[in-house]
C-alpha cells in the first residue's frame, strides 16, 4: 500500500469515528454531594451521529470555576482556574510531547483537555470514567497498593516537569508561592481554624487522658502554627525542585483496576495550584491527606524509597542532564516537612473521613476567617481517636521541642 492509499484510510478511519451532529445533550453533577467543596463539576452526556452515520452516546466533564465566597480569596491571589487551564495547554501538552520523544508507554498522568470558555469559565475535559478511571472512595484512605501506584506516578510527573523546566518550557518563576504554605488566610481558615475545632472536640468527647493534650495544643497560637508552617516549606538554593501538582490528594486522582482490583493505571485531575518548590511538598501532602495513617506508618520508608527510584530513574529516562536528589536529600526534605504534614492530617483527616456530607462549609469558613464552617460532630465521631491519636501525640511532642 502506498502512503497516499494508506493517507486516505487514515483520513476516513478518524473522520468516521468523529462526532458529526449532536441529537441530544444532557448535564448532571459528576460528584455527590460533599466530594467537591468549590468547583462545580457536571457530565455531560451526548446522544451523537458519527461520520460513518452511527448514533452513540459520549460523555464529557464540563469544570466551572469557583463559586462562592470561599472562592474570593484564591481566585484574587492566584487566578487559579486560569492557571489550570494554563497548565493544560502549556505543561501537560509539553509533558506529552516528552513521552512521545522517549517512547514512554506507560500512558498520560493527565485527562485530555478538549476546550476553555473564557466567557462562561468552563473547561470541557475528557471523562476519564468513560475510559475505566474511577475515584478511591473519598471516606477509605489508600490502601498500599494505590499509594504505591500514586507515587511511582507523582515521581513521573515531577520528572517530566523538571525536564521542561530544563528545557525552558517551564520556568521557575512563572508559579506563585504555595498557597496552603504562605498565604496566611489559607493557613488561618484551612490549617489553624479546624485545629481549633479538634480540641473543641478532644475537650468534648475524647476523655481526661487527652485532657492535657487539648490544653497543650490550646497554647498554641496562630503566629506560632503559621511560622513553623512556612518555616518547613522554605528550602534553600541548593535543594532540587521542581512544579508541583499541588493538590495532590484523593479526591484529585482516578484509577484504573485490573480484573482482581488491583490499580494499574492512575490521572491527576485539578490542576489549580501548581507551585515550584521541592517535590517533597507534594509527596508529604498526599501521604498525610491521602493515605492510611497504618500504612503510612508501617511503610513511610519504602514509600520514601520508592518514590526517589521513580524520580530519579524517570529523569534518566527523559534526558535530564542536571543533578539529581540523593535519597539522603529527600528524606531531608521529607523530614523538614512532618510538622506541616503531622498538622494537615491531625485537623483536616476526620473531615475528609467522615460518612457525613456537611463536615465543612468553605463559604462559612472564609466568610468568618475561620470562626465557624467546621462542624463539631466530625472530631467527636467513632473510631477519631483511633484514627489520628498516634499523630496528634507526635505534634504535641513537636510542640514540646520547639
Amino acid at each position: 500500500m502506498d502512503k497516499e492509499i494508506f493517507e486516505v484510510v487514515l483520513n476516513k478511519s478518524a473522520q468516521d469515528s468523529k462526532i458529526k451532529r449532536i441529537i441530544e445533550m444532557k448535564s448532571e453533577s459528576a460528584l455527590p454531594t460533599g466530594e467537591n467543596f468549590t468547583s462545580t463539576i457536571l457530565k455531560i452526556t451526548l446522544k451523537v451521529v458519527l461520520g460513518n452515520g452511527r448514533i452513540a452516546t459520549k460523555t464529557f466533564i464540563a469544570k466551572k470555576g469557583y463559586t462562592g465566597e470561599a472562592a474570593e480569596q484564591p481566585r484574587k491571589e492566584n487566578s487559579l482556574f486560569r492557571t489550570e487551564v494554563s497548565v493544560y495547554t502549556n505543561v501537560l501538552r509539553e509533558m506529552g510531547y516528552l513521552m512521545e520523544e522517549f517512547g514512554d508507554t506507560e500512558g498520560p498522568l493527565w485527562c485530555e483537555f478538549i476546550h476553555y470558555s473564557r466567557a462562561d469559565s468552563i473547561i470541557i475535559l475528557e471523562d476519564l470514567k468513560a475510559s475505566g478511571f474511577n475515584t478511591v472512595k473519598r471516606t477509605e484512605p489508600q490502601d498500599l497498593d494505590h499509594a504505591r501506584l500514586a507515587l511511582r506516578s507523582f515521581g513521573r510527573y515531577h520528572a517530566m516537569a523538571k525536564v521542561l523546566e530544563e528545557r525552558g518550557l517551564i520556568s521557575k518563576d512563572g508559579y506563585k508561592p504555595y498557597i496552603f504554605l504562605n498565604d496566611e488566610v489559607c493557613i488561618r481558615n484551612l490549617l489553624y481554624a479546624p485545629f481549633q475545632t479538634l480540641i473543641k472536640g478532644m475537650r468534648k468527647s475524647w476523655g481526661e487522658e487527652w485532657a492535657e493534650y487539648a490544653e497543650k495544643l490550646s497554647r498554641v497560637s496562630f503566629e506560632e502554627l503559621s511560622k513553623r508552617t512556612k518555616d518547613g516549606g522554605n528550602f534553600d538554593d541548593n535543594t532540587f525542585k521542581c512544579l508541583n501538582h499541588g493538590d495532590g490528594w484523593n479526591n484529585n486522582m482516578m484509577f484504573k483496576h485490573d480484573w482482581e482490583g488491583r490499580p494499574v493505571e492512575m490521572r491527576f485531575v485539578d490542576f489549580q495550584v501548581p507551585h515550584y518548590n521541592s517535590p517533597c511538598m507534594d509527596v508529604t501532602y498526599f501521604l498525610y491527606s491521602s493515605v492510611n495513617p497504618s500504612v503510612r506508618h508501617q511503610n513511610l520508608n519504602s514509600l520514601i524509597e520508592l518514590y526517589h527510584e521513580s524520580l530519579t530513574s524517570s529523569l534518566e529516562r527523559f534526558g535530564y542532564k542536571g543533578s539529581k536528589p540523593s535519597l539522603e536529600d529527600i528524606n531531608n526534605g521529607m523530614e523538614r516537612l512532618v510538622f506541616y504534614g503531622t498538622c494537615l492530617f491531625t485537623s483536616t483527616f476526620p473531615c475528609v473521613l467522615t460518612e457525613r456530607t456537611d463536615a465543612m462549609d468553605l463559604g462559612l469558613i472564609f466568610k468568618t476567617n475561620g470562626e465557624e464552617g467546621y462542624n463539631l460532630s466530625v472530631y467527636c465521631e467513632d473510631g477519631v481517636i483511633e484514627m489520628i491519636g498516634e499523630d496528634l501525640k507526635a505534634l504535641v511532642k513537636l510542640f514540646d521541642e520547639s
